[in-house]
């Protein structure tokens, strides 16, 4: 059971917090979700997918996370940052505006006022980071 809380305590928890903070923000008054962010939420539905029927389809998925692995350096807890690997990439394709606020200027002119949720750049970052979780989920699912 230890793989379903760790997609749910470092994984899907704090992107329900992020969304619950832009949701409540009036900072994020004016954005709208389009096609990137919603190839964001769709990804984060399939991993959610993937993990609750993971002990009927994927049984190495599930022995794999409960047991765990050494990461890249031979430290143990590769599985913790392999989900921290999926944080960092669904926050990027879902929520990339709130990355990019930290760029936003307190007088913005007009053009940067409505320029400011236009995270493009911080969602192909996050396209290009999505390849080593998608590619390390396949290796241990299959």
């Amino acid at each position: 059971m230890k793989y379903f809380y760790l997609f749910l305590f470092i994984v899907y928890l704090p992107l329900t917090g992020m969304y619950l903070f832009q949701r409540g923000n009036k900072k994020y008054d004016g954005f709208t979700w389009n096609t990137k962010n919603r190839i964001g939420v769709w990804l984060a539905i399939l991993l959610a997918l993937i993990v609750l029927s993971a002990k009927i389809f994927f049984p190495y998925f599930v022995y794999s996370m409960n047991n765990g692995w050494d990461d890249a350096f031979g430290d143990s807890g590769g599985e913790i940052s392999y989900c921290f690997q999926w944080l960092a990439v669904l926050s990027l394709l879902i929520f990339p505006h709130l990355f990019k606020k930290s760029n936003w200027s307190n007088h913005p002119t007009a053009t940067k006022h409505y320029d400011r949720f236009n995270a493009s750049g911080y969602w192909y970052v996050g396209l290009v980071f999505s390849l080593l979780p998608i590619y390390n989920t396949y290796v241990i699912l299959f």
